[in-house]
């Protein structure tokens, strides 16, 4: 049976309902992402991020795409490092380097040491994707529980569709 896939919400749930399908998508995500109507030119490599029960990984999308990626109403915490890190190249080194340290120096707030966090950043020639944790199979860990209780936790910020693989 053929699984028709035509939008990016449609590929979570496949991937969250079918371990081979996520894991094909993980090494290989172009002609997937090519199913669901994302032109990815050749020049660009495609590299896709899974969430987990301990560990969070967020998107620094180039400044030029920022109005393509939905930051409004998402996680405010994350938001805000986001939007620091693209206007300081020295926070943002710095965060790329050492996640949590970036978020304490950004913004005052601890992430327990149980969670790891990263952060990937879009260029010219690379574009991160991001398969969140299914929200309807899994648990909040303590270290979740800390970060939805000191307000670090969230939605996964991403990008709006029609900005998905953006290059210019």
């Amino acid at each position: 049976m053929t699984i028709q896939i035509n939008s990016y919400e449609a590929l979570l749930e496949r991937a969250w309902a079918d371990e081979d399908f996520k894991n094909g998508f993980i090494a290989d995500p172009k002609p997937i992402l090519a199913k669901i109507g994302a032109k990815v030119p050749d020049s660009v490599k495609v590299e896709v991020h899974e969430d987990g029960l301990d560990r969070q990984n967020y998107i620094l999308p180039r400044k030029e795409h920022l109005e393509r990626y939905n930051l409004e109403g998402q996680n405010p915490i994350i938001s805000q490092v986001i939007q620091q890190a693209l206007a300081d190249e020295a926070f943002k080194a710095r965060l790329l380097k050492n996640p949590k340290a970036g978020i304490k120096e950004g913004t005052g707030e601890d992430v327990p040491d149980a969670l790891t966090i990263c952060f990937h950043e879009d260029t010219p020639t690379v574009k991160h994707l991001v398969i969140p944790a299914n929200p309807t199979n899994e648990e909040l860990s303590d270290s979740q529980l800390e970060m939805v209780a000191g307000g670090i936790a969230g939605l996964p910020i991403k990008p709006l569709i029609a900005g998905l693989i953006a290059v210019d």
